[in-house]
């Protein structure tokens, strides 16, 4: 091989390489706060959120935030649905579903 074809087969082999790093993606949204649940019950309460694009409050598949809402910077004055970008793990209860929010940004 020429040194050109060897310089060029280098360039690509880095290019590749470089592209396939783990790099931290940062998605406009993941989820949805829909706004606070007001039912009366056991497992009620706190900020309702989807991941699956539904805007309606108490509509569709949701969970519940144990978070605090203040702790997330998220008061009654706050306009819904919020789109937010959360990183979550599952809540600490054996019969709610309610999930705690590790990362947290607002979207504007």
């Amino acid at each position: 091989m020429t040194g050109m074809k060897k310089y060029l087969i280098a360039i690509v082999i880095v290019s590749i390489l470089g592209n396939s790093c783990n790099k931290e993606l940062s998605p406009d949204y993941n989820a949805i706060i829909t706004g606070f649940d007001l039912r009366k019950c056991a497992c009620c309460g706190g900020l309702m959120i989807t991941f699956n694009g539904e805007t309606t409050p108490n509509a569709g598949d949701f969970k519940l935030i144990s978070n605090n809402p203040a702790d997330l910077g998220i008061s009654a004055n706050d306009k819904f649905p919020m789109h937010v970008y959360v990183e979550w793990k599952p809540g600490t209860s054996d019969y709610c579903d309610h999930i705690i929010i590790t990362k947290f940004e607002k979207i504007n």
